[in-house]
């Protein structure tokens, strides 16, 4: 509840319009599908209908900003140079099409009413809890958005909730079945083991010269070492040349004073709380009893303030803040929703509030702490200034000279020294790639350059590559040093290793073979001489217990006679004996565990259901990808 609070209010317009623009299930945020403006660089088609440049342009960015929001120092904008993450991306925008397009079919509409009900009760478009016009034409310009357009996609979010509502069925699974996969899955059981090694067999393997000839020629290609070559290369970059830009006293102190606002730290409070519950569709008379409620346990720690904390882990709604006593740690006035953040910045220090009324209940609140707002002195905050007045600079820079960049290693495509002499860059030394790039590739790894790299316009005819943005604010060209094709390592080269691979072929096999045999034996009743570890208790939800090619026969077996004996190899080539002598059965679930276990098989069945439906549409469906158009860069 407390992440609802805060997510709900922190920076509440940019995330709701983001979260409107965004389908929130499969799909990531893209161009309204009733707007095709963007030209006729088209990217895809689905049954006709057109995937525009400017579309997967779009969708690239937001996807890009989701995961920049959550991945933080660790984002790397290069990976959606991935073709892999390119197609990702376009596949959810095929599937989006293929989903409204199937709505349209099925006559499905979104009346204005519910459209308008829709718009009207997000609180982006809100005065005082009521949808104000001026508001919602405010919100839609700062985000360059017409009306027509924003309404469009709210159809379109809509249409999709309505197509996957169809396969939403509460209670699809009956309860005994609920039951018995709880037995099923709860269930443990008593096992040991005995492996066999393929190490183990290794002194009885045997490999002829004719069988590493016969392998040697029947697997040529394994053994061709790939196409390697070694280049010469440039890189213009923006991070090097904003770490060469000077910066006067007086630039840092004018920034510094032009940007107050930024390095001031805001009042912080910090309180816990009791939560009482409200959800829109409550009644009048729920609601009167929430309130009620909430005025007593007022009363109850207005009386006795030190057992704030012990009745908010009983009484609270928010389980995330109740098993904190309520703690909800130091907050600034906009972290909170607007009802909650008035009255804790009204309190003082070790007050209680009446029940203050939010849109998720009844909050009484205990003020622990206070915070004052603080300026940050310059000398704190000089080295940040520094280097943000040196990345502007850089910025600057960087884009002016980029574009000589780009003219003088297409220009003089037969020598990268001129560039390098005209920007006082230095002229660099790879090791050997291949095609398949990787760490040798240093900071060439990037597809469109390993692309380029191996083309037939630098390796055939010896010019530069173009320039390529292979990392963010980073440029490079490079040209062919030296070229080694692809070649076949000779038999003596590879000789051991083929041997190595044969005999332990071998021994695999006679592991299994002596597992096999130990396990009819076993069956039978004799005792084979194989040494059991201790007994264990696994269950399915022990997944690190037992080998993963164990775990399915073990919980197969049949446990009418016990002991039982099962075993198999894993990928390794380690085969497992299991002997299973004891089943411990589960409590039978009550009847709260069993409906959220049937609920949740029910979503899982719906998914798996929504995702059949859109692969059948995806295989009636005519698409077309255009490859070329989906490997450029988003502009």
């Amino acid at each position: 509840m407390l992440d609802a609070i805060r997510e709900r209010a922190q920076g509440w317009l940019a995330k709701v319009i983001l979260a409107l623009i965004t389908i929130p299930f499969m799909l990531w945020g893209v161009e309204s599908y009733f707007n095709k403006s963007g030209g006729d660089d088209v990217v895809a088609k689905v049954n006709g209908d057109k995937i525009t440049r400017q579309e997967f342009d779009r969708a690239i960015k937001g996807q890009q900003q989701e995961m920049r929001a959550s991945m933080g120092a660790a984002y790397n904008p290069a990976l959606f140079d991935d073709p892999k993450i390119r197609q990702g991306v376009l596949d959810g925008l095929v599937s989006q099409h293929l989903i409204i397009d199937a709505a349209r079919q099925a006559k499905m509409v979104v009346s204005d009413a519910h459209l308008a009900e829709t718009i009207a009760a997000l609180p982006a478009f809100q005065d005082n809890g009521q949808f104000s016009q001026s508001r919602y034409d405010q919100v839609l310009r700062q985000q360059g958005m017409s009306i027509g357009e924003f309404e469009n996609r709210v159809r379109q979010e809509l249409l999709v909730n309505e197509m996957r509502s169809v396969f939403s069925a509460p209670g699809l699974v009956p309860g005994n079945v609920v039951v018995n996969f709880l037995q099923a899955y709860e269930q443990k059981r008593e096992v040991s083991l005995a492996t066999l090694a393929p190490e183990q067999f290794m002194a009885q393997t045997q490999v002829s010269p004719a069988e590493i000839q016969r392998w040697y020629d029947s697997h040529k290609a394994d053994y061709t070492l790939p196409a390697q070559a070694r280049f010469g290369y440039v890189v213009l970059s923006q991070a090097a040349m904003a770490n060469q830009m000077p910066v006067s006293e007086a630039a840092i102190q004018q920034y510094y004073q032009q940007n107050a606002a930024k390095y001031r730290e805001p009042e912080q409070r910090r309180a816990s709380h009791i939560l009482i519950a409200v959800v829109a569709g409550d009644d009048a008379q729920k609601r009167a009893a929430a309130k009620a409620k909430a005025e007593a346990i007022y009363l109850q720690v207005k009386a006795n303030p030190a057992k704030f904390a012990e009745i908010a882990k009983r009484d609270s709604s928010d389980a995330g803040s109740a098993v904190q006593g309520g703690d909800l740690g130091w907050f600034a006035r906009n972290a909170m929703v607007k009802p909650f953040s008035d009255a804790a910045f009204a309190m003082k220090e070790g007050q209680i509030s009446t029940p203050v009324l939010s849109e998720f209940g009844y909050h009484i609140i205990q003020l622990t702490g206070i915070k004052p707002a603080k300026v940050q002195p310059l000398e704190a905050v000089k080295a940040d200034i520094t280097t943000e007045l040196q990345n502007q600079q850089g910025g600057k820079q960087f884009a002016d000279v980029a574009e000589t960049f780009s003219n003088q290693v297409y220009e003089q495509s037969d020598s990268l020294a001129p560039v390098a002499k005209a920007l006082k860059l230095t002229v660099q030394t790879s090791g050997w790639i291949t095609r398949k790039g990787g760490e040798a590739a240093g900071i060439l790894n990037n597809p469109k350059m390993i692309a380029a790299l191996f083309s037939d316009d630098v390796l055939k005819n010896k010019r530069n590559t173009e320039a390529i943005e292979v990392a963010s604010g980073t440029l490079a060209s490079a040209r062919l040093l030296d070229y080694k094709p692809a070649a076949l390592q000779p038999l003596e080269m590879v000789r051991v290793a083929i041997e190595a691979h044969l005999k332990r072929t071998q021994a695999i096999a006679l592991a299994a073979k002596q597992g096999q045999a130990d396990l009819v034996q076993l069956r039978a009743g004799k005792e084979p001489g194989v040494k059991w570890t201790d007994f264990m208790t696994v269950s399915r939800q022990q997944l690190g217990s037992l080998p993963p090619a164990l775990l399915e026969p073990v919980f197969r077996a049949d446990i009418k006679a016990l002991p039982v004996y099962v075993g198999a190899a894993d990928t390794n080539g380690v085969y497992t004996l299991a002997r299973v002598t004891r089943v411990v059965a589960p409590a039978p679930p009550d009847a709260v565990k069993v409906k959220a276990v049937q609920n949740e098989l029910s979503q899982i069945i719906a998914q798996t259901d929504f995702a059949d439906y859109l692969v059948s549409l995806k295989n009636k469906a005519k698409i077309e990808i255009q490859k070329t158009a989906l490997d450029k860069q988003a502009q």
